[in-house]
């Protein structure tokens, strides 16, 4: 019996093994080729697995990408929970979800490629759209929370904030490739500081029109 529990068990690490790898090289064909253009052809010559070993997890292309679409809603709501607990205030919330998603994005191919489906599947597919809408609509309250009080003075639109954060979260990851082995937090952290900086700045004021010289201002009176 012990012996069998222990086949048992070396069959289950197998397994788990195998669906890691699926579900890791199944990101990689879709964050490179987007979901129209990966086929799972592609996925299991990734792996080097058969086609029967794939099939015993998955049943699809569609079912390799709900399953990662799932695993990005997951980090979100982990993320998201964690900053609510924290009750930071609404400036530092946006920082702090900014620097973290980010970081996950940039760690996780996974993750990386749950937004990129989310990106490009309607919001009735996969459940892809929520997800970059659940992250647009954080975004936008706490930015109009933050100019609320007064930690955002710089005059512009919730949305165009949002939309800010946003191309900084998910453009952090195309970066040139000897730029990736640089440490990823800090430099999101410096990203950061450069658009806080902006954020709280006072609506700049038109520059005086410059003084004429006093000749000039003197041709410029007399009358034609």
């Amino acid at each position: 019996m012990r012996r069998l529990g222990g086949l048992g068990m070396v069959k289950q690490e197998r397994a788990r093994r195998t669906y890691e790898a699926i579900l890791d090289a199944a990101a990689e064909e879709f964050v490179s080729l987007g979901y129209a253009r990966t086929t799972l052809g592609g996925v299991i010559a990734h792996t080097g697995l058969t086609k029967g070993a794939l099939y015993g997890h998955f049943s699809s292309k569609e079912d390799l990408a709900h399953t990662l679409v799932q695993h990005g809603a997951t980090v979100w709501a982990g993320l998201l929970t964690e900053i609510e607990c924290a009750g930071l205030a609404p400036l530092k919330a946006l920082r702090i979800l900014t620097v973290s998603l980010a970081g996950r994005l940039w760690a996780d191919v996974r993750v990386r490629a749950a937004f990129r489906l989310a990106s490009e599947l309607p919001g009735d597919v996969l459940q892809g759209g929520p997800l970059l809408t659940e992250v647009w609509d954080f975004l936008v309250a706490h930015t109009r929370r933050a100019q609320a009080n007064g930690e955002i003075l710089l005059r512009c639109s919730p949305e165009s904030v949002a939309q800010l954060l946003l191309s900084l979260v998910l453009g952090f990851q195309h970066l040139p490739v000897p730029q990736r082995d640089l440490p990823a937090k800090g430099r999101i952290e410096e990203l950061w500081i450069i658009v806080a900086t902006a954020l709280r700045a006072a609506e700049p004021t038109a520059p005086p029109e410059p003084a004429l010289p006093a000749d000039t201002a003197q041709a410029a009176g007399k009358p034609s």
